[in-house]
């Protein structure tokens, strides 16, 4: 659970500072006003969306890669949700559509959501305690 947590405050920072980087705002005509407004729907919308990715996609890759370590799962699972974001970019860029104003054109798009499948994988997947090769009757009082 608190990695679900640490990861949700991760996402929506980066959304926030995202959305302020360069005018056209997405959420209002001011900085602090998108920051506020892009804060707020992140708080309630990425724990709705990582409750429904990254949940079941870890199970996945507990499930179908038992033997594995944490750092194997963590690979996998950015290369899968790079992909996931790259297919839904790719859709729309080669069919034609137009990138919106506040999106800051494609290549805009690819820069944000790299940095922020790199974060989500890093802060929800990535073990972070250190793994010890020696067992215990190995070590000395």
């Amino acid at each position: 659970m608190k990695r679900f947590i640490i990861t949700v405050s991760v996402a929506t920072m980066l959304h926030a500072i995202g959305c302020i980087l360069a005018p056209p705002f997405e959420f209002a005509p001011t900085r602090l006003a998108c920051f506020f407004y892009a804060f707020v729907s992140g708080i309630i919308g990425f724990p709705i969306v990582f409750a429904v990715l990254l949940l079941p996609l870890r199970a996945g890759l507990r499930r179908f890669m038992p033997h594995n370590t944490q750092r194997a799962h963590a690979i996998v699972a950015g290369i899968v949700l790079y992909a996931l974001r790259a297919a839904l970019i790719l859709i729309r860029q080669l069919s034609g559509v137009p990138a919106q104003p506040f999106q800051h054109g494609y290549l805009a798009q690819w820069i944000f959501w790299s940095i922020f499948v790199i974060a989500i994988t890093i802060a929800f997947f990535w073990p972070f305690v250190a793994q010890s090769n020696r067992s215990n009757h190995d070590r000395t009082v």
